[in-house]
């Protein structure tokens, strides 16, 4: 019990000092696919200042990080009626594809490359998986709910997330456990996820840290 305490207490302590330090740990590292319909290349951008459908355009798809090493405090609703438990160490990133006006906007076989597992992803078409976990996973500086003249309504909302209507639906596959190929085909609104990851193995540790000392602690 001592070692893996030991062990747990040197991982959690390493992804602290990682986490504080800024280090690229829990982000997108690479995107890769060809071009959209408009000949835009995929991009790994800043955290914008808004994410309100009718603020934030783009030629072509694009992600961000959001809320990294987050140890979350309630359950939050996945893809597949998944669910990723509260006490769960997690980093947060969203993708988004985002015409403006009704313009018809198409960016296939788009390749997301993270550095931590991807734990799940949260593409319902309302946008309400979203909706639900921003307050926790959403980025600090990024204004995700607050409505103004002109902003369009914030999340949920019909046809925020993906839809799987023919003859062009979106869909997304997961690779391999650290990639995402992603598909949109926007006119209005735009298509916008959210992806999970999980910093292993710190996350296995701390949780057996915290069941160590709990028990520890009812034992004294």
């Amino acid at each position: 019990m001592k070692t893996l305490m030991t062990i747990c207490i040197t991982f959690a302590w390493l992804l602290v000092m990682s986490v504080m330090a800024g280090q690229a740990n829990a982000v997108i590292t690479i995107v890769s696919g060809p071009a959209s319909s408009m000949g835009t290349s995929p991009l790994i951008i800043a955290p914008p200042s808004d994410v309100l459908d009718n603020i934030v355009f783009n030629t072509g798809m694009q992600g961000f990080n959001e809320a990294q090493g987050v140890l979350t405090t309630v359950d939050h609703g996945i893809d597949g009626g998944g669910t990723i438990s509260a006490g769960t160490l997690i980093n947060s990133h969203m993708i988004f594809l985002n015409s403006q006006g009704t313009a018809t906007l198409q960016h296939h076989s788009v390749v997301w490359t993270f550095a931590n597992p991807i734990l799940g992803v949260m593409s319902d078409n309302s946008g309400t998986l979203e909706a639900a976990s921003t307050f926790e996973l959403g980025n600090p500086a990024t204004n995700y709910t607050a409505t103004f003249p002109g902003s369009g309504p914030a999340a949920p909302f019909t046809d925020r997330g993906m839809e799987s209507v023919e003859p062009n639906p979106d869909w997304y596959t997961v690779l391999t456990p650290t990639t995402l190929e992603v598909n949109m085909f926007v006119t209005e609104p735009g298509d916008w996820i959210r992806v999970v990851t999980v910093p292993e193995p710190a996350t296995v540790c701390l949780l057996a840290l915290g069941g160590l000392l709990i028990r520890r602690k009812r034992s004294v």
